[in-house]
């Protein structure tokens, strides 16, 4: 995919992640051999947003003016769900 020279977020998902420093500095070791500019991160969000997100632009929808709103409201309700 020619990511090698580029700056993007590999997106850890999951409870898997919680358990082991370890693990994710294997992870970011592994990555920053290939592609030294990714930045290895946490999904600061419920995982339904980038669904959202997703719908929205295949619909043609200016998901930008709503990201940060969308983030925050469902962060504050999945917070008082769990």
């Amino acid at each position: 995919l020619d990511f090698e020279a580029l700056g993007f977020d590999v997106v850890l998902v999951g409870s898997f992640f919680n358990g082991s420093q370890l693990l994710v500095e294997t992870i970011r070791k592994t990555v920053h051999t290939i592609a030294p500019d990714a930045h290895v991160v946490r999904l600061s969000a419920p995982p339904v947003v980038g669904g959202v997100l997703l719908g929205m632009q295949q619909v043609g929808l200016d998901t930008a003016a709503v990201r940060d709103t969308l983030i925050r409201s469902t962060a504050e309700l999945w917070k008082r769900e769990n």
